[in-house]
């Protein structure tokens, strides 16, 4: 390479790097001025941050590592890290349908509803609050016999603390935060709930729009009812495996956001079952 070959090729890169970093601020300007415009700071980072189409934000996925085959999930999820939380290993590839319209409500208010999540770092088990949330639990029933949440993977970790909320937030089969089943639900707000996201509560994530819960969820890894506002659907709680959800919540982050996991954790099989 001639040196005027060299120097013409360093101003590129120089032009490049200077681009890529005006692009960072623009992107850290649409951040801030969005949690600028909330009442309450900390009520705007909440309801930017369960955000099914993570809103103005991009997803942040890991960089995907070589390896996967066509019989491994991540060919569906490629965001996912190839290394798996807790020694685990990455489930099989799980195809699954898309819907054009939402179940019908199946469940009854007084019938006792759980949902079991095999993940790769141990069994959960979430007692599904049907009174609360029919069109949610109904969808939960429908989509969990049709394998839909099988070898998804918890895309999203917030790791919480005093400045913000707590959450790990799984069923999307895309892996990115984007995904959902074809269908969206409207939202049925916790009512008479005293604390409607407290420490290993369940809710449905959702955008900014109404009625725009699809088949994502998150574990709530704190207490966050002081910081989200009181309009995601209450699903249930967590009755065993709080262990397993506390080691969820402790898997290294990173990204642009800081809350992409850095190994990937999976719903291996997710169940519901009645009585």
């Amino acid at each position: 390479m001639t040196k005027q070959s060299r120097q013409r090729h360093l101003a590129e890169l120089r032009a490049r790097r200077e681009a890529e970093r005006k692009a960072a601020e623009r992107r850290r300007a649409r951040i801030t001025y969005g949690a600028i415009a909330g009442v309450v700071l900390v009520v705007a980072v909440g309801a930017a941050l369960i955000l099914t189409t993570r809103g103005d934000e991009p997803a942040s996925p890991a960089s995907p590592a070589p390896g996967a085959t066509p019989m491994d999930a991540r060919a569906d999820a490629p965001s996912a890290p190839a290394t798996v939380a807790c020694g685990a290993k990455v489930p099989p590839r799980k195809p699954r349908p898309t819907f054009t319209a939402a179940p019908k409500v199946s469940v009854k208010p007084t019938d006792k509803y759980t949902a079991k999540l095999l993940t790769s770092c141990g069994e959960i088990d979430i007692a599904l609050d049907a009174k609360a949330s029919p069109k949610a639990i109904s969808s939960w029933v429908f989509l969990a016999s049709k394998g839909y949440y099988d070898s998804t993977w918890f895309h999203r970790i917030v790791p919480g603390g005093a400045a913000g909320i707590g959450v790990v937030q799984g069923g999307d089969p895309e892996g990115t935060g984007t995904g959902g089943p074809g269908y969206n639900l409207a939202e049925e707000p916790p009512k008479g709930r005293d604390k409607p996201y407290a420490r290993y509560t369940v809710a449905m994530a959702k955008s900014s729009a109404p009625n725009s819960t699809g088949s994502q969820f998150f574990i709530n890894t704190q207490d966050n009812s002081k910081t989200l506002s009181p309009d995601y659907t209450y699903v249930g709680v967590v009755t065993k495996g709080r262990d397993v959800v506390d080691k969820l919540a402790a898997i290294p982050t990173g990204g642009q956001s800081g809350d992409t996991p850095q190994q990937s954790a999976w719903i291996e099989k997710l169940t519901v079952t009645k009585g």
